[in-house]
């Protein structure tokens, strides 16, 4: 994600701009069939998730939960399209 994307991705999610950035879980609700982005501060932590797949996440470390997933692809004109 270049810096425009991530400043961009900040503004779309009502969220602060961090020199760590955050980790983004892309999610999927199986009873309601919606997607979901959950948001996390602790970079380190998203990184153990990834490892760790089946892991549950407390919702202590969960930052903010957005509904649908952003764009990262690099090429597309907007995080939020």
């Amino acid at each position: 994600m270049t810096t425009d994307a991530y400043r961009e991705f900040c503004w779309g999610a009502q969220l602060p701009e961090v020199a760590g950035g955050y980790g983004l879980l892309l999610g999927y609700d199986a009873v309601s069939g919606e997607l979901f982005t959950a948001v996390i501060e602790d970079i380190e932590y998203v990184r153990l998730l990834i490892q760790s797949p089946g892991a549950t996440v407390p919702q202590e470390k969960i930052t903010k939960v957005l509904t649908d997933w952003p764009n990262l692809d690099p090429a597309a004109e907007s995080v939020w399209s």
